[in-house]
C-alpha cells in the first residue's frame, strides 16, 4: 500500500515513466523557478534604455555638437542601429516563442522603451542644444565691444559683436520704440547716447503724429524683446529698461526671430523718419557676461533635469511592467 500511494515503488514508476516515453524531467528554470531571470529582465530593462537615452541627450545637448556635429551624427546613428538590432532580437523571440521558454513580452518592453529613450534623447538633446548650447558658444565665439558710442559707430562696423558695452549715459530711446505683431509681439527700442536726445511729439492728430528732427544720422542699435510693449505705441519695457546702470547689449543670435525685428525697425523708420541702415539686434542689460554663463549653466542644469527625469519615468515604467506581466503569467 505504501508503495502504491507514494512510496519509493510509486517514485519508481514515475522516474521509470519518464525514461520510458523519453520525456525530460521538469527543469529547475521554468516559469514557477523565473524569479531570478524576472530580475535580470527588471535590471536589463531599467539600465539599457536609460544608458541610451544618458548617451544620445548628452551628445546632442553639450559642446561635442558644436565643435563636432558629424561625429555626432554618425555616433547617434550607431545608437540607433543598437535599438534596431533590439528589435530584431524581439521579433525573433516571437517567431520563436513556441518553441522555448523566453517570454517576448520583455523583449518587447525593452525594444519599445529604447527606442522611445533614443527617440527623446535627441528631441529634447537638441532643444537643449538649440537654446542654451549653440547661443553661449555662438556669442563666446564673437567678438566684445567696449566704450561705444551709438553716435560715432555704424553697425557695419560692429558686425562681429557679441556683446556690446556703450559708453557712459548711452541709454534707449523709448519714445522711438516700435513692435511688429506676427502672433507674438517682437519690441524694439533704439540705442541713443548722452548727448543725444529723445524725439518729441508733435501737436498733430495721433493719426498723422510724427517724431521731430532726428538727433542721430543713423540708428544702427536696437535692444530687442518679445510680448513687452503694445506694437501700436511707444511704451517698451523689455530687458533692463528701467535699470539706470544698464548700458550694455547682448547680440540677438536667433536667425528665426530676426527678420520680424527687422520688420519693427522698419516700421520705426516709417514712422519716426530715422534710418537704421545695418541694425544690431541686443538684449539690453547691465552684465553681459553674467547672461553668457548664465546660458552654460543652463546646459547643464537642464541635462540634470533631463537625466533624472527619464530614469524616474523608466524605472516607473519597469515596475509597472513587471506587476502587469505577473498577471498575465509571466
Amino acid at each position: 500500500m505504501y508503495g502504491s500511494y507514494g512510496g519509493p515503488s510509486m517514485n519508481a514508476a514515475y522516474g521509470g515513466g519518464y525514461a520510458e516515453q523519453g520525456m525530460m524531467k521538469p527543469s529547475p528554470f521554468t516559469q514557477r523557478r523565473a524569479r531570478p531571470t524576472n530580475l535580470a529582465a527588471f535590471a536589463v530593462c531599467l539600465f539599457l534604455p536609460f544608458a541610451i537615452f544618458s548617451a544620445v541627450y548628452s551628445l546632442e545637448s553639450l559642446s561635442l555638437h558644436y565643435t563636432d556635429p558629424d561625429l555626432v551624427k554618425l555616433l547617434t546613428f550607431a545608437i540607433g542601429f543598437v535599438v534596431l538590432m533590439l528589435g530584431w532580437v524581439a521579433l525573433r523571440v516571437w517567431l520563436r516563442r513556441d518553441e522555448g521558454a523566453q517570454d517576448p513580452k520583455w523583449y518587447t518592453f525593452l525594444f519599445v522603451t529604447a527606442g522611445l529613450a533614443w527617440i527623446f534623447g535627441l528631441v529634447f538633446g537638441n532643444k537643449n542644444f538649440m537654446s542654451n548650447t549653440s547661443p553661449y558658444y555662438d556669442i563666446m565665439n564673437l567678438g566684445v565691444y567696449t566704450e561705444v558710442d551709438p553716435a560715432a559707430y555704424r553697425g557695419q562696423q560692429l558686425m562681429d559683436a557679441g556683446r556690446i558695452v556703450f559708453k557712459e549715459g548711452s541709454h534707449l530711446d523709448i519714445s522711438r520704440s516700435m513692435g511688429f505683431r506676427n502672433l507674438d509681439t517682437y519690441c524694439v527700442a533704439p540705442v541713443i547716447s548722452a548727448g543725444n536726445k529723445s524725439g518729441t511729439l508733435s501737436s498733430a492728430p495721433v493719426a498723422s503724429s510724427r517724431f521731430a528732427a532726428s538727433p542721430l544720422p543713423e540708428y544702427d542699435f536696437w535692444a530687442v524683446g518679445i510680448n513687452c510693449c503694445s506694437g501700436h505705441m511707444p511704451d517698451f519695457h523689455c530687458g533692463e529698461f528701467y535699470n539706470k546702470n544698464a548700458r550694455s547689449g547682448l547680440r540677438l543670435m536667433r536667425d528665426d526671430q530676426r527678420a520680424y525685428f527687422r520688420l519693427a525697425v522698419q516700421q520705426a523708420e516709417a514712422a519716426y523718419n530715422i534710418q537704421a541702415s545695418h541694425p544690431i539686434f541686443m538684449y539690453w542689460m547691465q552684465d553681459p557676461a553674467t547672461e553668457v554663463n548664465a546660458y552654460q549653466d543652463d546646459t547643464y542644469k537642464f541635462w540634470l533635469i533631463g537625466i533624472g527625469a527619464f530614469f524616474g519615468a523608466q524605472l516607473l515604467g519597469v515596475i509597472i511592467a513587471t506587476v502587469a506581466f505577473s498577471k498575465l503569467g509571466t
